[in-house]
């Protein structure tokens, strides 16, 4: 196994076509082909479904597409960082964020990247996971951080944090144990609509346990959302560090809860076919070592790594 073919299964994987993916590597069809076919041969299984309309990843391309994105990726790094000095680097980095998060630690990354990098700028946009992946996707964005995105032939995806969510409720609201996701039949719930990342993971979770919350309305605003339970209107389902400062004013109270379901998983993601600059990797560096330094403070509440010390790996299906 060498590079090339790594690179040119890679282009096949994005292209979801042999014939397109060699119009853009500049080489013939069949060689193509051959290449694709060596490489299946050195791994002895099939990494892709041959149809009609082009080819689809089998579960063995798909594993392969994770190890090979990350792979060519760090020998750019490595090639990124040998040519260029960092803290001279210009240009623009556009980070999109969730709204849950940019609370915790928007201005800080905005503060730290440009003490680290006075002749560039790092541009933040707020939008649920949903906008944000499109955005990705489609190279409107450097990166984002995204709830619950898996890597594609389009996005690489790297776990940062599996983040608890909490039930959110009035100051006023009676003390209990862990919430049940039962409980959430019998009280009226302000929630995100069914297409964001925390709203799946919750539907998701109460689908496994046959309960149906009672959905009084749908808010795509976490500022919202927080305000209508402030005013007694209903609960919702946020991280914590959505609603820290309001918890430490006694303005809202956050209950866990007993599902171990009912967690996030937070990850980084570039789009696949855009090289990661000097500046966009210098990013991910300080959105890591910002979360790594709030969940200790109890700004954020969840995990960077697994309990043996080993990284985070993405959830397997959904």
């Amino acid at each position: 196994m060498d590079l090339l073919e790594i690179r040119y299964f890679l282009e096949v994987a994005a292209a979801g076509s042999l014939s397109r993916a060699a119009v853009r590597l500049g080489v013939s069809q069949p060689a193509l082909s051959r290449q694709i076919g060596r490489l299946e041969a050195e791994l002895r299984t099939p990494l892709l479904y041959r149809h009609g309309r082009g080819v689809s990843l089998t579960a063995a391309g798909q594993r392969f597409l994770e190890v090979g994105q990350g792979v060519v990726q760090q020998l750019s790094d490595v090639r990124e960082e040998l040519a260029a000095g960092a803290p001279d680097a210009a240009g623009q980095v556009t980070l999109g964020i969730p709204p849950s998060l940019s609370a915790s630690m928007g201005a800080d990354l905005a503060l730290r990247f440009s003490a680290g990098f006075p002749r560039a700028r790092l541009r933040i946009r707020e939008a649920f996971s949903a906008v944000l992946l499109e955005w990705t996707e489609a190279q409107r964005i450097d990166l984002a951080v995204l709830y619950d995105a898996r890597s594609s032939p389009s996005l690489i995806a790297t776990p940062l944090l599996l983040e608890d969510l909490f039930l959110i409720e009035p100051p006023d609201a009676p003390s209990g144990a862990a919430v049940q996701l039962g409980e959430l039949t019998g009280q009226g719930c302000v929630l995100p609509g069914p297409e964001n990342g925390l709203r799946r993971v919750l539907d998701a979770a109460c689908a496994a346990e046959g309960v149906r919350p009672r959905v009084l309305t749908e808010v795509d605003c976490v500022a919202a959302l927080k305000q209508l339970v402030e005013r007694g209107v209903g609960t919702t389902v946020l991280p914590f560090g959505a609603v820290h400062r309001e918890v430490k004013d006694r303005r809202l109270r956050v209950r866990p809860f007993a599902s171990p379901a009912m967690r996030a998983l937070l990850v980084i993601a570039t789009p696949s076919n855009r090289p990661v600059t000097t500046l966009v990797r210098a990013a991910v560096r300080m959105i890591r070592d910002e979360v790594e330094r709030l969940v200790p403070l109890d700004v954020l509440r969840g995990v960077t790594r697994n309990a043996d010390g080993s990284p985070l790996r993405q959830r397997q299906g959904g």
